[in-house]
């Protein structure tokens, strides 16, 4: 049986709306093929559940380290995994620089990539970082470090959302469909989950809300979370610390997710759950979210954000 891998490594949301669909659209089209994904950390849980029948390759959190040169062994020796098996077609769909590494690797070892590898040749890069000539703007900037064998992949550099035909699925769309060229993508990333028992009889609107980013958290979250429960809503907060499974299933049961542009908002859609993003800075085209605060630098104020949540749910019933 011949066998094709998918390597897709960033976060779970990533994971469940780039790698996902691509996977079933090869086993649909190749019903006698494996298909393999090469993912990271969460991403593990996100494809038990919504490919269970794929095969899984995976390099866990702590085996990703800051340090490159101790990354690059961990990732060498992915590539001595990959070798092995003997995969037909190795598909590098990741945009960031260590999988972009790995997949040059593979190409100059002569495995059949395609996608998106790194610009120069390994030995060329340990040279760098060996003489210290390596420049911080290469490793992060994905326009200097990243070449690939999909020919619309210069239009991911481009401001794109800001074009008059947007893809109806946001990023992950455009992506797959203009960037990687895949014909007739049916952008299927659903994962079917029950909601949460406890939920099931609850007669109030259900909120769920993921708003505490790593890097910039809503500051108001608390305040926001007193207001909703004084209108009458239940509200559920987002726990990193449960099951992915858990959590989607107190998504499924929620009438609207309120979160910024992390993890969750993906996941939402493969529940089907409306979303009201707050981008920030991020133009909200870009993910196409069913709902939207104003493009800002500063967050709304949570009685601000919560008259937003009623004026939704008010429009849904006049409509």
């Amino acid at each position: 049986m011949s066998k094709v891998l998918v390597i897709r490594m960033l976060e779970m949301g990533d994971v469940a709306s780039i790698a996902v669909p691509t996977i079933r659209q090869l086993q649909q089209q190749n019903p006698d093929t494996e298909v393999y994904c090469l993912t990271h950390g969460g991403g593990v849980d996100v494809l038990q559940l919504a490919v269970p029948n794929a095969k899984i390759l995976s390099l866990p959190d702590q085996h990703w380290p800051d340090n490159i040169l101790h990354a690059l062994e961990a990732f060498i020796g992915l590539a001595e995994q990959i070798i092995e098996l003997g995969f037909e077609q190795i598909l590098n769909l990741d945009t960031a620089f260590m999988p972009c590494i790995l997949a040059r690797f593979l190409k100059d070892a002569g495995e059949p990539v395609q996608g998106n590898y790194l610009s120069i040749p390994l030995q060329s890069l340990l040279e760098q970082i060996q003489n210290q000539s390596l420049k911080p703007e290469y490793v992060n900037n994905a326009g200097e470090y990243m070449q690939s064998t999909f020919m619309g992949m210069s239009r991911w550099h481009s401001q794109w959302w800001t074009s008059d035909n947007l893809p109806d699925g946001g990023y992950p769309e455009f992506y797959l469909t203009r960037c990687c060229g895949f014909k007739n993508m049916s952008m299927d990333w659903h994962i079917e989950v029950k909601p949460a028992q406890k939920y099931q009889d609850v007669s109030q609107r259900i909120i769920y809300l993921a708003l505490n980013d790593i890097q910039h958290p809503y500051p108001q979250l608390h305040e926001l979370e007193t207001i909703l429960k004084n209108n009458g809503y239940l509200v559920i907060l987002d726990d990193e610390q449960e099951t992915l499974g858990l959590r989607l299933q107190g998504l499924k049961a929620s009438d609207l997710l309120v979160c910024l542009p992390n993890a969750m908002f993906s996941l939402a859609s493969c529940v089907e759950t409306p979303t009201l993003l707050i981008p920030g800075q991020l133009d909200p085209r870009i993910l196409m979210p069913d709902y939207a605060t104003d493009q800002n630098s500063e967050f709304p104020q949570a009685n601000e954000l919560a008259q937003s949540i009623t004026s939704i749910f008010e429009a849904q019933e006049n409509a």
